[in-house]
């Protein structure tokens, strides 16, 4: 359980960050990631006070997850995503696991100014041409490679 923060002024809309009550907030973040399309986003429960959303759930992905956290946190008004997700074993894991049966955790990039998936990729991998493996972990937040913003938290795999 950790908590990721984010640039609260940067992202999408999902509501008028200066009305709206915590259950319309959280009502609206569920919304949000079962519009842009994560399989499974049902699966989580959101609770949102004070511009930081609790995020909780049983049997998710690590891919999921990550794109749920990231989802959340790259809306307008969120400061911080508090991850609650008890995250599935890794298909064919004995019951006595360790962390290394699982997909390892990506790290997270915030977008600056001037930044290219092809930058980020240079700096992150070595070589520009891996930005694809970026946009495709932020699929379907994401709709185009150019589409960044400055502010938003990308996953960067690993």
């Amino acid at each position: 359980m950790s908590l990721l923060s984010f640039v609260k002024e940067a992202g999408e809309k999902v509501w008028d960050t200066l009305s709206g009550h915590s259950v319309d907030q959280s009502a609206k973040l569920k919304e949000h990631i079962q519009k842009i399309g994560l399989p499974g986003a049902d699966k989580v429960d959101i609770n949102v006070a004070d511009g930081k959303a609790t995020v909780s759930g049983d049997n998710i992905s690590q891919e999921l997850k990550e794109k749920i956290l990231v989802a959340i946190g790259n809306v307008a008004g969120i400061s911080g995503v508090e991850d609650k997700i008890n995250p599935a074993a890794a298909p064919g894991a004995a019951q006595t696991s360790t962390a290394t049966d699982a997909k390892p955790a990506s790290k997270f990039y915030t977008v600056v100014s001037g930044d290219t998936l092809s930058k980020i990729a240079k700096a992150q991998y070595g070589n520009a041409n891996e930005y694809m493996k970026i946009f495709e972990a932020n699929k379907p937040m994401l709709s185009q490679p150019d589409k960044i913003y400055p502010g938003q938290t990308l996953i960067i795999p690993q």
